[in-house]
């Protein structure tokens, strides 16, 4: 079935009529951004489609279908009603009667990676924001995001115009050029990040990407809040690309991965009570602290997803390790220290 629209495409892919159907659960999945037939994104995907109940997945881009039903009806048809894509490609669009029925049958809720403008520019302020709140805060469905569709579940994100900073640029100048695209808005309003801004890619090194985006992250939570009259009640997630965190509705997230050495970790930021001790434009961004400015709590992800940390309280935790981390003056790049 599919509905080509001038500005929106639908594509249901499969449809299984002899599935058991029940009430979806809520959840998030967060995922570093390299999905790739692993035993970690196999773990984490079970876990998440678990709580659809069943029922009708639906897959949420822009620029046309992609593949990321085909990928669930291949592998795990026996566990849905029903898998599609649909993507919205402009306001009009966004607010089509037609995209909002699509939206609200959903039981699970895949946000797929692209640009976060995109999402911004063509979903933001519309009947398709409305309707993607609807499933979170009532009819409680399962959603997952990737890259950019991970980034926009936070409170705060990042949406950089072009090429995005890299880790020495922020830390040698946080209010560089290319940071003025951090907003903060009510767009998606998922519960258990409030207050976070959040990054995928850490691990990420590549001719588009010569830096690791470690830097980068801390830098994105000393801006915003400085953005925010310098509150320091604010938070940041970072994902490497092989690290899948699975939030139930009580909070608690667990991490996924494959229990290899590198790319399956997470990590949980937040400031330690102090404020940077040098901000200004122009100027290498100090956030010392003595050597503890910001404590990060570090999970590499396994199959079993044993491995938690508490969103609600930034404190319980279990399965991983206390850092802090903190820069002495840009450049010179972010420091840290196992507690």
């Amino acid at each position: 079935m599919g509905q080509q629209h001038r500005d929106f495409d639908y594509h249901r892919v499969c449809r299984n009529r002899e599935i058991e159907t029940r009430v979806p659960r809520a959840a998030m999945l967060l995922i570093g951004g390299a999905e790739g037939d692993t035993s970690g994104e196999d773990a984490a995907t079970r876990w998440f489609l678990e709580r659809a109940r069943g029922g009708n997945y639906l897959v949420l881009r822009v620029g046309g279908v992609g593949t990321q039903a085909k990928w669930i009806c291949d592998r795990y048809k026996d566990t849905i009603s029903s898998a599609a894509e649909l993507s919205i490609d402009s306001r009009e669009a966004a607010d089509n009667p037609d995209v909002v029925d699509y939206i609200r049958e959903a039981d699970a809720l895949f946000i797929a990676g692209g640009d976060q403008n995109d999402y911004q520019k063509f979903w933001e302020g519309t009947a398709t924001e409305t309707a993607i709140n609807y499933l979170i805060h009532e009819k409680k469905i399962p959603i997952a995001g990737t890259s950019a569709g991970m980034a926009i579940l936070g409170d705060h994100y990042y949406a950089p115009d072009h090429q995005g900073v890299i880790s020495s640029e922020i830390l040698d100048d946080p209010f560089h050029y290319n940071t003025q695209t951090i907003h903060r808005s009510r767009f998606i309003q998922p519960p258990y990040l409030e207050q976070v801004i959040m990054d995928t890619h850490l691990d990420r090194v590549n001719r588009q990407n010569p830096e690791t985006r470690y830097g980068r992250i801390l830098g994105l939570l000393a801006r915003v809040i400085y953005d925010d009259d310098n509150n320091l009640d604010h938070y940041a997630i970072g994902l490497e690309e092989g690290a899948f965190v699975a939030i139930d509705e009580q909070g608690i997230a667990h991490v996924f991965g494959n229990g290899t050495e590198i790319g399956q970790d997470a990590y949980f930021l937040q400031p330690n009570g102090a404020l940077p001790e040098q901000m200004w434009p122009g100027w290498p961004l100090v956030w010392d602290h003595g050597g503890q400015a910001v404590k990060v709590y570090r999970i590499a992800g396994d199959p079993e997803g044993s491995g938690y940390f508490d969103l609600k309280d930034w404190t319980t935790a279990g399965g991983g390790t206390w850092e802090y981390w903190y820069t002495k003056g840009g450049k010179s790049g972010l420091r840290k220290t196992v507690i």
